[in-house]
């Protein structure tokens, strides 16, 4: 019953979205030749003014409502936004608005091209693509309030049973608990014995399954076994063969840190894979075009360092401007690192390669000064320009002592899934300079499973009022 619930939901938002695509079509007609016809300039471009003779006749674009619509269709469904959506987030659902009307964007001007009887206005197409997300976007966030509200208050639960109690179980528990507007109710565990820690009521053993299902009115069943239970899915599969509840395995791979899990198919076999860079495809567009777009400005905004700080390093120290060095970044490749010059000429000829430490007698005059401001990590927008650094990032780190960290801190390698940054969550945080490696480890990896474009944004802001000048940066 709660499947079909479900069907029927999905099935009125896809109804509900094609009528709005049709009225957002039509709207931005009115939008464009009408209610906002003046003339302005948007980020250099001119939205020239219609005069009303110049006004082209509704009737065009009310006779291409049906083609937008089915075009609409096609791009929403082959987009995934009707895939169930109660264990999704709403980011994810917004992500995926986005792109199906991000394509239908791009059909439609492809379409219009070909199509020679009529020119169809692009300003009026672009006021469809915003009217289009937006409107969407509201409706799927007013449906998600109004399901949420509903299922903290008991209703349209599905009733779910979990098999096993071990350390998985426990985790999976949890996430549950603190999860209610996903609309679970846990009604208890199977297992062939039980466990006084586990929070659930036991149930009983494996054989009493069906049993269990029919007078619980069990809806989905959760098999959470830890790696060493494995065994027990033989008997589980027999004593299910015959039950008609919806399956799911949570898998005991997220006992070790793991980013950006993502299951595969491969001819037909799943595949778990466990350590995938979070920025691919789209994401690594939206992200480069960020590093671009903020370096080329910090590079201007920045002028006048580029010009005093030289003079100073030059008149303080002999030695050159820049200082480069080697250091680790994507996929764990070297690249030279650019940084002001700080320290004396051949400062580690007699130490070696060795951490920076407060009131350090290698800095020059003017390298104490720019060590503690990190006006020194300037000329890294560069790097950022070419490619070999992000704006935001795990710091990238010498492969000298890479090679001893990786033996000592666990999963520090995950860090390199990402390009290094000029800033980063941990540095923001206060985890720099001589600081503990796990804690920094611990938040370049959630800023590695956390990942937006929003996020990124909120860490450079931070970088302006707590990350430039910090008692660990010397």
């Amino acid at each position: 019953m709660l499947k079909k619930k479900s069907q029927v939901i999905l099935t009125l938002l896809f109804f509900a979205d094609v009528i709005f695509v049709g009225v957002c079509w039509n709207l931005a007609y009115y939008a464009r030749f009408f209610w906002l016809n003046v003339p302005i300039t948007i980020f250099g471009v001119s939205i020239p003014y219609v005069t009303p003779s110049t006004i082209p006749e509704y009737k065009y674009y009310f006779n291409a409502t049906g083609v937008v619509v089915i075009v609409a269709a096609i791009c929403y469904v082959y987009g995934k936004m009707y895939n169930p959506k109660r264990i999704s987030r709403y980011r994810g659902e917004m992500r995926a608005i986005f792109k199906a009307n991000i394509a239908l964007f791009i059909i439609l001007l492809g379409l219009t091209f070909y199509y020679r009887r009529y020119s169809f206005s692009r300003v009026q197409s672009v006021y469809f693509l915003i009217f289009t997300i937006t409107c969407i976007s509201s409706l799927r966030l007013t449906v998600r309030l109004i399901l949420n509200y509903l299922r903290k208050k008991g209703k349209n639960l599905r009733r779910i049973l979990v098999i096993g109690c071990g350390k998985t179980a426990g985790r999976f528990a949890r996430r549950i608990h603190s999860n209610k507007e996903l609309g679970f109710e846990m009604i208890g565990y199977v297992y062939p014995e039980t466990n006084p820690d586990f929070e659930l009521e036991y149930l009983g053993k494996f054989k009493e399954l069906p049993k269990i299902i029919e007078e619980k009115s069990i809806d989905q069943v959760f098999i959470c076994l830890d790696s060493n239970q494995q065994s027990h899915l033989e008997a589980i599969n027999r004593n299910l063969a015959e039950q008609v509840v919806d399956l799911h395995i949570v898998p005991d791979v997220y006992h070790t840190l793991n980013i950006n899990p993502e299951l595969l198919d491969l001819d037909g076999m799943p595949v778990i894979a466990l350590r995938k860079s979070v920025v691919e495809g789209w994401n690594r567009i939206y992200k480069r075009l960020f590093d671009l777009a903020g370096a080329s400005l910090a590079v201007i905004l920045l002028l006048p360092v580029w010009v005093i700080l030289p003079i100073l390093i030059k008149l303080t120290s002999p030695g050159p401007v820049f200082y480069r060095q080697e250091r680790m970044g994507l996929d764990g490749k070297p690249f030279k690192m650019i940084k002001f010059r700080s320290m004396k000429m051949d400062a580690e000829d007699e130490t070696g390669a060795v951490w920076a430490k407060k009131d350090d007698d290698r800095r020059t005059t003017i390298g104490k000064f720019i060590r503690k401001t990190s006006l020194d990590e300037v000329p890294q927008f560069f790097n950022v320009l070419r490619g070999e650094m992000s704006l935001v990032g795990p710091r990238p780190e010498r492969p000298v002592f890479i090679e001893e960290f990786k033996t000592q801190v666990p999963n520090y390698m995950l860090r390199h899934k990402m390009k290094a940054g000029i800033t980063g969550w941990a540095q923001v945080n206060g985890w720099r300079g001589d600081t503990s490696l796990e804690k920094r480890i611990e938040f370049d990896i959630y800023y590695l499973t956390h990942w937006s474009v929003l996020f990124d944004i909120k860490i450079c802001i931070m970088t302006l009022f707590t990350g430039m000048i910090h008692p660990n940066a010397y």
